[in-house]
């Protein structure tokens, strides 16, 4: 169990995946700073009026904001993601800048660590989607990989995530880690939930990047490249 004094900051927290990251935190222990962005959230979101979350409006363009929503935590953790996916403009702004700032205000604030979920498909995982998925998906998944560069150089201690494709079908339960791009697959939300909320405290997480998916997912001929964390 955490420590109940550890603050994680949740950046993205009123969508699908922000949520299962909330109640996985609260469940360990922690206690979280859900930022809600205008004009995007409500004053109060669905799910997120309970014991252990406090809401802190935050703008994801401006560092100064973030690092106020900051103001004594201890770890950051970011399920942001554009709406509009086909919008270089929203790409730029939220999956690139948002995420930028983000780190940026992590490391002004002195967290102890950042996490951010970014896709597989990104930088050298490329050429392990298809290509008529990084077709139209291009701009998002080059905003993505700008920001994956920045948080790598910006000098605050991170973690990346690539999840794989979502699914609501039933997978094994296992997950699969990949460094390096080497392999793609399948994984359910409440499996990137777990990842996020291990990376946060694990020393072994530490400024690295990982594919995530479910080990049934991973194709027979890349299973070898599944690493052990």
């Amino acid at each position: 169990m955490a420590d109940e004094k550890k603050i994680v900051v949740v950046a993205g927290a009123t969508g699908r995946l922000g949520r299962l990251i909330v109640k996985e935190l609260l469940n360990r222990g922690y206690q979280v700073r859900a930022v809600i962005v205008k004009p995007f959230d409500p004053p109060e979101p669905p799910g997120l009026k309970q014991e252990g979350v406090k809401l802190a409006e935050g703008d994801l363009t401006s560092v100064e904001s973030l690092e106020k929503v900051m103001e004594g935590a201890h770890f950051a953790i970011s399920a942001i993601g554009s709406k509009k996916p086909f919008s270089k403009k929203e790409n730029e702004k939220i999956d690139n800048m948002g995420n930028q700032n983000l780190a940026r205000a992590a490391k002004a604030k002195g967290l102890e660590r950042i996490v951010v979920i970014s896709s597989t498909g990104v930088g050298n995982s490329r050429d392990v989607v298809s290509f008529m998925y990084r077709v139209p998906m291009g701009m998002i998944l080059k905003a993505k990989g700008k920001a994956e560069d920045f948080i790598r150089s910006c000098g605050t201690d991170y973690t990346i995530i690539r999840p794989g494709g979502y699914t609501d079908k039933e997978v094994s339960g296992e997950i699969a880690f990949g460094e390096g791009g080497k392999f793609s697959g399948r994984v359910k939300r409440e499996q990137i939930a777990r990842v996020c909320v291990d990376a946060i405290a694990n020393p072994a997480m530490k400024n690295r990047t990982f594919e995530v998916v479910d080990a049934s997912t991973v194709a027979e001929e890349r299973r070898p490249f599944i690493i052990k964390i």
